[in-house]
Parts: structure tokens; C-alpha cells; sequence
């Protein structure tokens, strides 16, 4: 099986995240679903839809069959996927798979003038950009810390943070935050800075 999927950083705030084997069975689906539609014995399994069992789903991911079995109830009920069920097997369609795959993203056309050129102005500003990725990814750090202490961060407030981090060095932020997640503080506190560089580390 080959092909990707992409996973929008708002998946952070998916109402299952916090619960492990839900996120991961949850990509599994994604993972497994089809790409294009195509014919399974006879029956059609369109686009974002796989044929599995719930042995084979536990086999696979190694999550119980319970588990599962209770996570795609609660997956049916928030309108992320349908189950159809038979005597062998289950039919799984993802509800919203064109917002984890674009259609466009599997085909393998040769490259236009105009996209050749796009992709070399990506390239020339990949370094631009690296530093505010960085502190981006930062920033998701103390997003998921603040949510496993159950004090999420509103998406306004996380805009503000990112602003305040422009205003220092991604070692200094990456200090003030590392050192909040390990003295369990909620907050980030820039006054704690060190003094000298050379403490960053």
C-alpha cells in the first residue's frame, strides 16, 4: 500500500485526542481507507472506504476488540465514520476523507512550468521560514503539555504566545517552555530567562 494522507494540525483538538487508542485506531482508518474506488469480491468500495473485520482491525493494531469495538460506536456517533456491518466483515467509510486526501495529492502527472517554478520559490524560501517552524512546533509542545494537564489553550491565546515568541531566540524559547512542562507550571515565564547564552542548554 502506498500514498499518504495529511493530518491538519487542528487534530490537536479533535475531542478524542486525548485518549491514545483512539487516535491511533483512528489513523489506522485513515491509513487503510481507499484512495480511489475500486472492487473488493465482487462488491464496490469506493473512495475513503475499506472492508476489515474486528479480528483483523486488533490484529493490526493491537488494540483490543472491545476497544474497538466501543471506539467506533463513539466514532459513528461524531459523525467520523459509518460502519456497515455483515456476518464477516465491516464496511468503514470515512465521513470527511477528502479533508485527510486530496484527490489531486495521488496523481502522478509530470510537473508544469508554472509548478516547477513554484516548487524552487518553496525551496529558496525553506530557510527563511525554518525558524518560525520551529517555534511552531514548539508552541504545539506546550499545547499538548496543557492539554494533558487538562488547561487547553484557546487558539486566540496561542496566536498571542506565537507573537511573544517572535520577540526571542528559539533556544530561549525553547528554555521558557521546556522548563514550565517540568516544573508542572501553566504558565510560560519569560522573566526566568538566564542571563547568559550559554545556560540555554
Amino acid at each position: 500500500m502506498s500514498g499518504w494522507i495529511k493530518i491538519h494540525r487542528k487534530f490537536l483538538d479533535w475531542q478524542w485526542f486525548e485518549k491514545s487508542e483512539a487516535v491511533h485506531l483512528f489513523l489506522y482508518l485513515l491509513l487503510k481507507a481507499n484512495h480511489k474506488d475500486s472492487q473488493w469480491q465482487g462488491m464496490g468500495i469506493k473512495r475513503g472506504q475499506f472492508v476489515s473485520s474486528l479480528g483483523k482491525i486488533s490484529a493490526e493494531t493491537g488494540i483490543s476488540i472491545q476497544t474497538i469495538r466501543t471506539l467506533l460506536n463513539k466514532f459513528e456517533k461524531t459523525n467520523e465514520i459509518i460502519v456497515k456491518s455483515t456476518n464477516k466483515n465491516s464496511l468503514i467509510t470515512i465521513c470527511k476523507y477528502d479533508c485527510y486526501q486530496d484527490e489531486t495529492e495521488e496523481t502522478n502527472k509530470p510537473l508544469t512550468n508554472k509548478q516547477q517554478t513554484t516548487n524552487k520559490q518553496l525551496t529558496t524560501n525553506k530557510n527563511d521560514k525554518k525558524e518560525k517552524n520551529e517555534k511552531e512546533l514548539l508552541l504545539d509542545k506546550w499545547v499538548a503539555y496543557r492539554k494533558q494537564i487538562k488547561k487547553p489553550i484557546q487558539e486566540a491565546t496561542q496566536e498571542t504566545i506565537l507573537n511573544k515568541m517572535q520577540n526571542f531566540t528559539e533556544e530561549q524559547c525553547n528554555f521558557v517552555i521546556s522548563n514550565s512542562i517540568e516544573n508542572g507550571w501553566q504558565g510560560l515565564f519569560w522573566d526566568k530567562l538566564p542571563k547568559h547564552e550559554e545556560e540555554l542548554s
